[in-house]
Order: C-alpha cells, then sequence, then structure tokens
C-alpha cells in the first residue's frame, strides 16, 4: 500500500510530538518520585527530613528541573497546536 508523502511526513512528525511529551512526562515522574523519596518523604520522619533536606544542593537540583520542566510541558503543547494550526493553514490556502 503506498502511503501519500504528505500523510507520512504529517505522521512522522505526530510520532515524534507523541514521543517528546511522553519522555517529557516520564522524567517528571521519575523527578517528583525521586525529590518524594529524598527530600520531602511521607510521615512524621518525614516532616523532620524536610527540614534538613530542603536546602541540600541535590534537592533544590531536583525541584528546579523538575518546575522547569513542568513549565515547558505547556510549551511543548502550545508549540504543537500553533504547528498544527499553521499546517492546516498553509495546506488549505489557495496558492
Amino acid at each position: 500500500m503506498l502511503i501519500h508523502p504528505i500523510v507520512k511526513k504529517f505522521a512522522t512528525v505526530v510520532l515524534q510530538f507523541t514521543g517528546i511529551v511522553f519522555v517529557t512526562g516520564f522524567i517528571h515522574w521519575i523527578l517528583v518520585n525521586l525529590y518524594i523519596t529524598h527530600c520531602a518523604p511521607s510521615g512524621i520522619r518525614g516532616i523532620l527530613q524536610t527540614f534538613i533536606s530542603l536546602g541540600s544542593p541535590l534537592c533544590q537540583f531536583i525541584n528546579t528541573v523538575q518546575y522547569e520542566l513542568a513549565r515547558h510541558y505547556i510549551t511543548i503543547w502550545a508549540a504543537g497546536a500553533t504547528a498544527i494550526l499553521a499546517w492546516i493553514i498553509a495546506k488549505t490556502t489557495n496558492k
């Protein structure tokens, strides 16, 4: 079965975007769980440990990277939506 080049290109871009979204979500999940495990565990012991680890370079790094990743996740979706709209407009306008 022969696939039209435009469909093939669109499918490639969609798969790349989906991969970026899933990798970003997976990294975010890892960082959040790492932060919970090492910097802010649950329970009474966790409250006490949080006071000690709150200023540690490792916890600051994990928290900063996780926060920036979450911020950029929104940008990734906005860029994807903009790209799709631009592609649709480019393909549907008269040349």
